[in-house]
């Protein structure tokens, strides 16, 4: 699975995706992937100056996908 981080949308197309806010974070998850969501995960962590981002994904089929 490819995911893509970008902090700057500019004058993107962004109609293909849907926009998920969160604790003041805006998501952006593509259509053809959202459909099939269930449930959204994000797990952030520091240590010193690196930040790590995980997504947990679960699947409407019941699959569950660390990204």
């Amino acid at each position: 699975m490819e995911v893509s981080v970008d902090t700057y949308i500019g004058r993107r197309d962004t109609s293909n995706y849907s926009m998920v806010n969160q604790d003041g974070v805006q998501i952006m998850v593509a259509n053809s992937l959202a459909a099939y969501i269930d449930k959204l995960d994000l797990d952030c962590k520091k240590f010193l100056f690196l930040h790590k981002l995980k997504a947990f994904l679960t699947m409407t089929n019941g699959a569950e996908v660390a990204v």
